[in-house]
């Protein structure tokens, strides 16, 4: 017979960030067990709210099918002594498998003869198998986070207050944590402690949902957006588009019900971005703008349950947000009383770094460093607004503001700059120059804005660098990554520089002790090879492509992209594809050449030397096109030029097929090898094709 399994581990309130994390790693958990355990199911579901997470597992059979798996053991050489007799390797590894050594099995592998034992694994009930399946899923989740609350020490998010695990209408037998499997699970925490009994797990969706509990992640967010987008249109308003709330809330909440509220107008003339992320950050409420699109002392909160007593809830989410609101006019009337630019002084007193100064030092090196990119690009912008945004881009480091809303970092120093009437390309680079936020978040607008943004991420790389703060395995606490990602997106958006140079520059500004740190730039231009690489690869570039056009040069990341399209797109003409074969043996014979120091390969082909048709042919084809590739390279014309060199192919196949390269004669073969070298060097500063695999 077939049935359903189910599993829900049931906790105390977990971090929404949390959640969606856990449900990937238990559904790949419970996957990987499966299989190991010769189980099949039809399909595995994976819900969670914040108080629970739980796997649907259908189809599955009752009893896990019988195998024969294959263990292998010693060598023959090693199993068998020079007699013939047994040796104590072979005797252990059958008694380990309680076998005499005479049952064992001779089997051939890659590596020789080697000794081995087939052994029949019968079926087990899946009722048993589960019970150690769901007991692993559950010990095995990882959280960034974790406490101990019972004296086995069992780690968890939160502490475990309830397991269901059935198989069928039978409850699965398992103890953790002090936790024991029931067919029984708990309501909404505002119901009190009234348990819910679960009959089959086929029931298992419709029985909590009857309760008003949604636990489908899908439907629960559906039904999050349905009650806001409501809410909103009772008041002939829209909700300010906020996916991300909208996502953490789903995970903060198992029944979601809006609740509207309002402030005092008063607080209108506050910054909308001080408003959202008071109401958004804190409290998380969805504000709301009128049909006219002005913003409203109107909000919509969620709570967690059925419509009771709302005026209650009404009361306390406003009087709440009041004092929120009421902070924010304090901390935004003082911060504005005097001008922005008067707080760069302080900056002085706000360590960046303790090998690397203040803020207020680091800021003078990117002034530096975003003069020398506006130099180097062509910006032509004037040197007093660099270093005007550039001393204004961290002052409202040092805001009140910022110090209860470090999150508005940015955004709050380009509002008060507005203010104070500062350049409009100052202050929005105030709020840009930390663009992107994330690997694919929005690139700065303006000239401006863009050379500070990387100016002031290659200083943070640079000295984080050469101080030795280098991201590790998946811990990089300083943003590390993300901040090289942002400086190769810029970069293609159109500015041709080297990262090397770029590097260089801000090398030489660090504290003395520190620009001379040689292997740390290394290891900098090494991590940036590998964001490179990784970028294009999500990009959808293959990694033999990557690697190919990597192996010429990477430092411009605009020309390396430029070369890795061409590539990309002549690869698919099948002339070009089918020459990579030849391409590949020419730049290893040369290679292997090259190791050997007594030959040395001449730059120059001499056709005196030549001694049969195809070494000719292939040289006059070859001069044939030489000046014209050469010409498209500098104009980076990379496709045009390597579906020029793709007209070589059946020049190169006839060369190789009737002339042998590596003759005894020194001179002949020395020319050849020029010969190969020149063919090789036509695409040599493009990609390096021999590395194409395929």
């Amino acid at each position: 017979m077939i049935k359903d399994a189910l599993l829900e581990i049931g906790f105390e309130e977990i971090p929404a960030a949390y959640i969606q994390p856990a449900m990937a790693q238990a559904k790949t958990l419970c996957e990987k067990l499966l299989a190991e355990n010769a189980l099949n199911a039809q399909e595995i579901e994976i819900f969670a709210t914040a108080r629970r997470i739980t796997l649907l597992i259908s189809g599955l059979v009752e009893k896990s099918a019988e195998r024969t798996e294959e263990f292998v053991g010693p060598s023959i050489k090693a199993a068998i002594d020079a007699n013939g007799s047994f040796t104590g390797a072979a005797k252990g590894f059958a008694s380990k498998h309680g076998i005499a050594p005479e049952a064992l099995l001779k089997v051939q592998s890659e590596k020789g003869e080697y000794l081995a034992v087939k052994k029949v694994i019968p079926g087990v009930k899946t009722q048993n198998l589960l019970s150690v399946i769901f007991t692993t899923i559950i010990s095995q989740l990882y959280f960034p986070k974790t406490m101990v609350w019972e004296s086995g020490l069992f780690r968890f998010a939160r502490p475990l207050r309830n397991i269901v695990a059935l198989f069928g209408d039978k409850t699965v037998k398992l103890q953790l944590a002090g936790v024991k499997a029931s067919n029984t699970t708990f309501g909404l925490h505002t119901s009190g402690t009234k348990s819910i009994a679960i009959k089959s797990p086929d029931k298992y969706l419709s029985t909590l949902r009857n309760n008003c509990i949604i636990v489908s992640t899908t439907e629960r967010r559906i039904a999050l957006v349905k009650a806001v987008s409501l809410a909103a249109k009772r008041l002939k308003c829209t909700a300010i588009p906020d996916e991300d709330l909208f996502d953490e809330v789903n995970f903060l909440v198992e029944h979601p019900v809006a609740v509207v509220g309002n402030f005092d107008e008063k607080y209108l003339s506050l910054p909308k971005e001080v408003l959202i992320n008071c109401m958004r950050k804190k409290q998380k409420f969805f504000a709301l703008e009128s049909e006219q699109g002005q913003f409203t002392n109107n909000f919509i909160g969620i709570r967690n349950g059925i419509s009771e007593y709302q005026d209650v809830v009404r009361d306390g989410y406003e009087r709440v947000l009041k004092a929120r609101l009421a902070d924010a006019e304090f901390f935004f009337n003082k911060d504005t009383a005097t001008p922005l630019f008067n707080k760069v002084e302080k900056l002085n007193g706000v360590v960046f770094q303790k090998e690397l100064g203040t803020v207020y030092e680091k800021m003078q090196r990117v002034i530096k460093i975003a003069e020398y990119i506006n130099e180097k690009c062509g910006f032509k912008i004037e040197q007093k607004i660099i270093e005007r945004a550039c001393l204004l881009a961290k002052s409202d480091l040092v805001t009140d503001m910022i110090y209860e809303y470090p999150e508005l970092q940015g955004t709050i120093g380009a509002l008060y700059a507005r203010k104070d009437g500062e350049d409009k390309n100052v202050a929005t680079c105030i709020q840009e120059h930390y663009w992107p936020l994330s690997a694919d978040g929005q690139l700065p607008n303006s000239s401006l804005s863009t050379i500070i943004s990387i100016a002031d991420k290659i200083d943070t790389l640079c000295g984080d660098f050469a101080v030795g703060l280098i991201p590790s395995g998946s811990a990089d606490p300083y943003g590390l990554r993300r901040a090289s990602i942002g400086v190769i997106r810029i970069l293609l958006g159109g500015i041709s520089l080297e990262i090397s140079s770029l590097i260089d520059k801000a090398y030489s500004l660090l504290p003395e002790k520190l620009s001379n740190n040689t292997r740390s730039k290394e290891q900098l231009l090494e991590f940036f090879k590998q964001r490179f690489e990784a970028l294009m690869q999500s990009n959808g570039y293959k990694f033999d492509e990557i690697k190919a056009v990597l192996a010429v040069g990477f430092y411009d990341f605009l020309n390396a992209k430029a070369r890795l399209e061409a590539l990309s797109k002549a690869r698919l003409d099948e002339r070009f594809s089918l020459l990579t074969i030849p391409f590949k043996r020419a730049s290893n014979i040369i290679t292997q050449a090259e190791k050997k120091s007594i030959i040395i390969i001449p730059n120059i082909v001499d056709e005196n030397f030549f001694n049969c048709d195809e070494e000719k042919n292939l040289y006059s084809s070859i001069k044939q096109i030489e000046l014209e590739v050469s010409s498209k390279v500098p104009q980076g014309d990379y496709l045009s030029a390597l579906m020029l060199v793709a007209n070589l192919k059946e020049a190169v196949d006839e060369f190789f097929v009737k002339v042998m390269v590596m003759d005894n004669d020194e001179v002949i073969r020395s020319n050849r090898l020029a010969l190969l070298k020149t063919l090789v060097g036509l695409i040599s500063k493009i990609a390096d094709i021999s590395l194409l695999q395929g």
